[in-house]
């Protein structure tokens, strides 16, 4: 733990980082002016190796210092928001902290202290507060101050020396993960292993302090439930995100945001379900020091702090929130979505395009299985009645499913896609429609007010095809019409999973593309003569992940109409085998190449192969990295059809 004497050698270390430099230049050239005197050719060489000297620590600290904290996410103006600024400083005057230049809301979900500073910390050039957007629907007011006063106040009690020393070792550990690979990080990752070993962690009395000041700017109680809520908001937001936002961004209108945070927080099954989740991670904690557990039993251990909290939600700190917060929102969400919608329209809209989407994918399926029968429902339920529901839904399967996991893929799938396809027919009747539900997905509500689940209306009778019959009597009674279809569904864009650059292909360096549905190989602009280069000048190497980043963010489908683009499409793919040595991987794919093949590669990428396959090889090269999660991707495209071949322990 951090002390002041600790605090003092760290900084007196942290300066000689930048002194050092100086003072070895100085010496040099000291030198220098003393050699020349006995000759011009001592003097030269002691006059470039100061040179080169200086050189190298200029790059290294050029590098570290041109790195600057950019703000986040929506200033609170002042005039804008008085209470939220009024909450702020009355905070800092009651606690000693230090206020912050600007006050900010992100879309993160928590609260946190940012510092500008120069000097790897030693001097201080903007102090952020930085308030995440779904705290302002998740906590009360009073929770909210206890949020801000514990992060303002974590070094209102500590020394100089220590504040300091704390913010130099966030701009040492930042500044290192920022850094690109190269001999400029190697040195400086050097010094920040020993400066931060030096340094310590924070003293745990920081954090009591800190939560001593909650309790002080908005009572014991606030204080407590806002450090368990501060997780429960973690866990929320994320299970939001991935279940309602997507909605949003599906049908392409804005949602409100706060509002339906909220609700979803407040839910009567979901609060349960988050708390139980709250306490199996404090259980868990493993080096979190103080545990939660702790600081919760040392506020409540305190004198005093017993006010009534204010329960308002915690946005009501805005001035004029009905406008305040949507302002807010439409600022820090993606652009291109349309106008704002209420939640029960857009998950009545998101739930309508779900349905439609799921009925396209069956009339894509019927239209590539061959098999003589109309999309239409009535169509596929003959098909199903025919003993024929493998051969409908083949198509649209992975195929690289375990041989034991296709009879119930084919039923899930079928059930999945006849279920949304009868929902999308009594949508379009208007006898039906999606009713938003905070504890889970939309249900199904008929136009008398009864709720349907699809599945176990439809999974019967696509288990087993005698029940057929009355299948179809219970649609007709729903008022489902028969003959409904929708034009079939367009192949989907492919899903990046990652990148692997470059890669050794057909004699030449590309870079691999790994997606859902296919692997991709473009030609790599990654010569090894620049990837060398990218080692040793930091510019060059920063040029280089652009490039990457911009090949990991080009749509897929773009990437595959350039003309000297590779693609293998899972479909036609027979086995895969990965061989993995000391040197490196190789990749080597069997494929069917044929009239009806989806693939488009270079003839003299491949070899004949055993069972009218062609053989391709993709192998790794020395200076292979990657970007995402290619491999986990790699081992889901292909499935079963994928063995290993592991050969790094076999000549120990």
């Amino acid at each position: 733990m951090r002390g002041p004497w600790r605090a003092a050698v760290a900084l007196a270390l942290h300066i000689g980082f930048f002194a050092f430099p100086l003072f070895l230049v100085v010496g040099l050239l000291g030198i220098t002016a003393y050699t020349a005197r006995y000759g011009l050719g001592l003097g030269a060489r002691a006059g470039l190796a100061a040179a080169v000297v200086a050189a190298v620590f200029w790059v290294l600290l050029r590098t570290v210092l041109r790195r600057r904290e950019q703000p986040r996410g929506v200033p609170l103006g002042r005039s804008q928001q008085p209470k939220v600024w009024k909450a702020v400083e009355t905070i800092c005057s009651g606690s000693g902290a230090r206020p912050p230049d600007e006050v900010r809301i992100t879309s993160e979900p928590g609260a946190q202290v940012r510092e500008s500073t120069k000097l790897l910390g030693l001097r201080l050039r903007t102090r952020y507060l930085e308030i995440g957007l779904p705290l302002l629907g998740g906590l009360s007011t009073s929770e909210l101050r206890a949020v801000i006063a514990r992060e303002l106040g974590r070094t209102a009690g500590a020394g100089r020396l220590a504040v300091v020393c704390d913010r130099a070792a966030t701009a040492v550990r930042r500044t290192r993960a920022e850094m690109t690979a190269g001999p400029t990080k190697w040195l400086f990752s050097g010094y920040a292993k020993v400066f931060l070993a030096v340094a310590g962690e924070p003293a745990e009395r920081t954090w009591f302090a800190a939560d001593t000041i909650a309790v002080k700017a908005a009572g014991k109680k606030a204080a407590v439930t806002s450090l368990r809520k501060l997780k429960a908001i973690e866990f929320g937001w994320q299970a939001y995100r991935d279940e309602y936002l997507r909605m949003a961004t599906e049908v392409e209108h804005r949602p409100d945001l706060v509002l339906g945070f909220r609700a979803f927080m407040d839910h009567p099954e979901r609060k349960p379900e988050l708390a139980e989740q709250v306490k199996q991670a404090v259980a868990a904690e493993r080096g979190v020091h103080p545990p939660t557990r702790e600081r919760v039993e040392a506020m409540k251990k305190l004198r005093g702090g017993d006010r009534d909290p204010d329960d308002r939600p915690a946005f009501a700190l805005l001035k004029d929130p009905r406008t305040a917060v949507p302002a807010l929102e439409d600022e820090l969400m993606v652009d291109g979505l349309g106008p704002r919608l209420p939640w029960p329209d857009l998950a009545r809209k998101a739930g309508a395009a779900a349905v439609a989407r799921q009925a396209g994918q069956l009339a894509a399926a019927v239209r590539q299985s061959g098999l003589d029968c109309p999309p239409a429902i009535g169509g596929v339920l003959a098909a199903i009645h025919r003993g024929q529901r493998a051969d409908l839904i083949n198509p649209v399967l992975n195929p690289g499913l375990d041989p034991d996991e296709v009879d119930q893929a084919v039923v899930d799938t079928l059930t999945e896609l006849l279920g949304g396809a009868v929902v999308d027919a009594l949508v379009c009747a208007g006898r039906a429609h999606h009713e938003l539900d905070w504890a889970g997905q939309s249900v199904v509500r008929l136009a008398d007010g009864r709720p349907l689940d699809p599945d176990r209306l439809v999974r019967p009778a696509v288990q087993d095809p005698r029940l057929v019959p009355g299948l179809h009597r219970a649609l007709v009674d729903l008022g489902v019409p028969l003959q409904h279809a929708r034009e079939p569904l367009q192949e989907p864009e492919p899903t990046r999973t990652g990148v692997v650059s470059p890669v050794q292909y057909a004699g030449e360096r590309y870079d691999a593309v790994v997606t859902d549905r296919g692997l991709l190989l473009v030609p790599s602009s990654a010569s090894a003569t620049r990837r060398l280069l990218a080692g040793a000048l930091t510019r060059v190497r920063e040029a280089e992940l652009e490039e990457l980043s911009e090949l990991a963010q080009t749509p897929v489908g773009r990437l595959r109409d350039r003309s000297d683009a590779q693609w293998v499409d899972s479909r036609d793919v027979a086995a895969a085998t990965l061989e993995q040595e000391r040197s490196g991987w190789a990749l080597r794919l069997e494929l069917y190449l044929d009239g009806a093949s989806q693939s488009t590669v270079r003839p003299d990428a491949v070899q004949q192969g055993a069972d009218d396959t062609a053989e391709l090889v993709v192998r790794s090269t020395a200076d292979t990295e990657e970007t995402g999660d290619p491999y986990h991707g790699l081992r889901e495209l292909m499935g079963a059809r994928m063995s290993v071949d592991d050969r790094r322990g076999s000549d120990e």
